[in-house]
This record gives structure tokens, C-alpha cells and sequence, in this order.
């Protein structure tokens, strides 16, 4: 039984692994199940022994990306109820943060975005990630415009912008339409937001 549970487990890394490089190679959208199939060398009945289509192999990819923002976003809520106003060093803190998460899945990036743009599933997993750190910032913002700073504005709309600038910086960055390395453009990025909210 052992060897058996082996075997499969192996089966499922092969399958696993060719469906990131087809991924990664050819997008979410263009991504075919028989890609991975030919990719991995096995049959169409092997491949759905393991999955039931794309979108459950590439969650699985995703699975530690997920977990990973998961774990950054219970962080987060407790780094930002706890920083100061003007605390730069905690925004930087948060950025490098979510900056590192990804870089270590940097070439998954824009598969997850399309894959977010066409997929309900993928999609609701985006706007609950996008969901947890905007509620975080909108939050603190309000705290902030208690305390007579982001004049004029709306903390909903400016956390979302926020998330989603961070977000898509990392992707830019990665993407090399953004540049400089990691530490620069997380701390001119720190800079921006910080500079913002502290108006």
C-alpha cells in the first residue's frame, strides 16, 4: 500500500509540475487540459484521477501563495492596529511583506491575475484576499481622518486603490516595467503610500 500511495503522490508532482509550466508558458486563458496532459506524458483518465479540470490543478499550484497571504493578512491586522500614525517603518514592514510573498511566486503572478479575470473561482479568492487587506487599511484610514490627515478621502475607495496598487507593483516590478530591485521599489512605494496617508 505504501508503494502504491508512492506512486501516486509521484503522479500527482509530475502532473503538478507540467501544469505550472504550461501555466507559466502559455497564461491562464490559453492553458488546455490536454497541454498538461502531453506535457506531463500520461493519459486524459490520469490526469482526472488527480483533478477535475484546470482550475482545480491550478489551485493546488497556488495552494502555498494562498496560505501565504492568508498568514499575511492575520499579521497584518495586528501590525496595523498597533502602529502609530506616523509609523513609516510598519507601512515598509507590510509592503516587504506582501513584496517577498511575491517574489517567491513571481512567475505565477499574472496567471493568478487572469486567471482572477476569468474564473469565478479564482476571482472570489482575489477579491477575499483584496477584501481582508483593504478592510486592514480602511480601518486604520478612518482612524487617520479622526486624527485630522487623509483629507478628503473616501477610506473604502482609497484602501482598494492601495491593495491594488501594492499588488500590481510587485507584478510590474517582476514583469520588468517597473524598475529598480525589490528593497527600491518597496521603499519608494512605502514612501508614496506613507507620504499619502499622512497628508
Amino acid at each position: 500500500m505504501t508503494a502504491k500511495r508512492s506512486k501516486s503522490d509521484i503522479t500527482r508532482a509530475r502532473l503538478t509540475v507540467a501544469a505550472r509550466e504550461v501555466f507559466v508558458e502559455k497564461g491562464y486563458h490559453r492553458t488546455k487540459v490536454v497541454d498538461i496532459i502531453e506535457r506531463a506524458g500520461c493519459g486524459h483518465g490520469t490526469f482526472y484521477d488527480y483533478f477535475k479540470s484546470k482550475d482545480e490543478v491550478l489551485m493546488a499550484i497556488l495552494s502555498e501563495l494562498i496560505r501565504e497571504l492568508d498568514r499575511l493578512g492575520e499579521s497584518s491586522r495586528i501590525l496595523m492596529e498597533r502602529i502609530a500614525f506616523d509609523d513609516y517603518d510598519a507601512i515598509r514592514i507590510l509592503l516587504q511583506g506582501i513584496s517577498d510573498i511575491f517574489g517567491r511566486h513571481g512567475d505565477l503572478n499574472n496567471v493568478y491575475i487572469e486567471a482572477a479575470l476569468e474564473s469565478a473561482v479564482f476571482s472570489d479568492v482575489f477579491n477575499r484576499f483584496l477584501g481582508v487587506f483593504s478592510g486592514i487599511l480602511e480601518g486604520k484610514i478612518r482612524q487617520m481622518k479622526e486624527a485630522g490627515k487623509c483629507e478628503g478621502i473616501e477610506p473604502r475607495i482609497a484602501s482598494q486603490i492601495l491593495v491594488t496598487l501594492v499588488g500590481f507593483t510587485a507584478y510590474g516590478r517582476q514583469a520588468g516595467f517597473i524598475e529598480g530591485d525589490n528593497d527600491r521599489v518597496t521603499e519608494n512605494l512605502g514612501l508614496l503610500v506613507f507620504r499619502a496617508l499622512n497628508y
